[in-house]
């Protein structure tokens, strides 16, 4: 007799005795492998509780399929971080009746709980001088690195401030990617005199090159990968682009990628992101993609979970 099968009977056995629901278990310690009958390893080389909440769902698919789960099921948490690879997912086929339910729930109020990233260990001094004469003078000490390779990320999502990328939590909060300003955002200076027109009245130019002021931008030469995030036209309408060439002498900026559909405006207003030299202030971090580490200056003492990088669709652990 096989795994399933073994389950599976073990469930009718159940439910011809007492109509009790199906309890199956999910540990961060556990093994999908495994029967999930019990939260703990047992004595048999196969008992014990699964790994993931996908391997339950499943399970009871099964013993659904085979008509042995009429009073429903109950999936039980055991305390840990679980952390999830992808999104969880339920269909209709997966719900439960009034009289067969089928219930996922900690095992303890609070004790468990989903995640869906990993835990970043490894955090420690950046002693690279090209790196730390890359940070700001005042964060140069207070900054941490780690190496991420060691995680299996292979793509870390775009980096536009839409939720397409990765983010970096610290004890569950939500961190800031390292940009300039620090808040708020800094206006467009002047814009290009070709491909001009006018909306609705107000004149602009459909070419990706604006104008600032001042000579923070100067700073960003040894940059790999700049982008800015604007409402280049509209106060309504945000977008997010590479930073192709920066023009000291003129103050220009020539944008990469596609344009904003509204074209460019002088007075509006944007800020920097994804820059380790204005990685300046407690919160703020920065990855450096092609070398795959993770730069952040914490803002409370550190613990060795306190770190957690999101896995999103884009940016997937190996498995």
């Amino acid at each position: 007799m096989n795994r399933i099968a073994l389950v599976c009977g073990l469930c009718g056995a159940v439910v011809a005795v007492a109509a009790e629901p199906l309890q199956l278990y999910v540990s961060p310690a556990g093994r999908d492998d495994w029967s999930g009958l019990q939260p703990r390893p047992g004595l048999l080389r196969q008992d014990g509780p699964f790994r993931t909440l996908e391997r339950a769902r499943d399970e009871i698919r099964r013993c659904r399929a085979a008509n042995v789960l009429p009073a429903g099921a109950v999936v039980e948490l055991q305390p840990g971080v679980h952390a999830l690879g992808k999104p969880f997912e339920l269909g209709a086929e997966d719900s439960g009746t009034e009289s067969a339910p089928v219930v996922y729930r900690s095992r303890e109020p609070g004790a468990a709980r989903l995640i869906g990233g990993v835990t970043v260990t490894g955090l420690g001094p950046v002693t690279d001088p090209a790196l730390r004469n890359r940070l700001p003078e005042g964060a140069r000490d207070h900054v941490l690195q780690a190496d991420l390779s060691g995680l299996g990320i292979t793509d870390f999502g775009s980096p536009e401030p839409d939720g397409r990328g990765c983010e970096v939590f610290f004890d569950t909060q939500p961190l800031t990617l390292a940009r300039w300003p620090n808040e708020g955002f800094v206006n467009v200076a002047g814009i290009s005199d070709e491909q001009t027109f006018k909306s609705h009245g107000v004149p602009g130019s459909k070419v990706p090159v604006i104008q600032y002021e001042g000579d923070r931008p100067e700073r960003w030469a040894a940059e790999p990968a700049v982008w800015l995030n604007g409402f280049w036209f509209w106060d309504w309408a945000e977008g997010a682009q590479p930073v192709q060439s920066i023009a000291a002498a003129a103050k220009l900026i020539t944008l990469g990628g596609k344009p904003h559909p509204y074209g460019y405006r002088k007075g509006q207003w944007f800020y920097a992101f994804i820059l380790l030299c204005e990685l300046d202030q407690p919160g703020e971090w920065y990855i450096d993609r092609e070398r795959r580490q993770l730069f952040l200056w914490p803002p409370a003492p550190l613990r060795e979970d306190s770190v957690v990088l999101s896995v999103l669709p884009a940016c997937l652990r190996a498995q």
